[in-house]
């Protein structure tokens, strides 16, 4: 009897578990800067007047994954601790784009390492919508995948199937420093 209810448990828990995983990582949102009734803890500038218990424009790090970086904000509700990441661009579908998922994601790796809590959420904020991102196992196991490749990419290990190009290559971050498919130049490498 005592095993049934175990069990009975354990497959109402997997249940639970499978359709909590199969919701979407993204929600939109209106679009607000901010939470009621929460506290400020950090924010990526620097303020002329500065307010008490506010960390200003430090690189927060994680070395477990060897990534850091600087959120726009972070907000305490709570016991949550949530980032928002503001861009400048517009979205033109109802999705966040990816690498702007990827770059939350990794906040959330990083502030769950420097303040030692596991960050829920986080809102990314476009210039016409919101979106509220969950840290979710496929959001994670997509951003580990990512900084394999990185890792993979600054020992010259890595070659993706793609090939660079003016287009997709102008505005990104590992042009002419970890990846070498886009030279310099101006010239893809093949």
């Amino acid at each position: 009897m005592f095993l049934n209810i175990i069990f009975s448990i354990f497959v109402f828990y997997v249940l639970i578990q499978a359709i909590y995983e199969k919701r979407p990582v993204y929600r939109q949102m209106n679009r607000v800067i901010g939470f009621k009734r929460a506290k400020l803890l950090y924010i990526d500038k620097q303020e002329e007047v500065k307010r008490r218990n506010v960390i200003y424009g430090k690189l927060l790090k994680s070395e477990k994954y060897g990534i850091s970086g600087k959120p726009d904000y972070i907000y305490e509700l709570g016991n949550e601790l949530i980032p928002l990441e503001l861009k400048s661009t517009k979205v033109d579908d109802n999705s966040p784009l990816f690498k702007d998922v990827m770059q939350l994601a990794a906040y959330f790796l990083i502030i769950e390492e420097v303040f030692g809590k596991k960050v829920i959420r986080g809102r990314i904020i476009y210039q016409n919508t919101m979106f509220e991102v969950y840290n979710r196992k496929k959001v994670r196991k997509d951003l580990m995948e990512i900084i394999k490749n990185m890792r993979l990419m600054e020992n010259g290990k890595y070659d993706p199937e793609e090939r660079g190009s003016f287009i997709k290559c102008r505005f990104c971050p590992c042009r002419g420093t970890v990846c070498k498919i886009y030279e310099e130049d101006g010239k893809v490498d093949d």
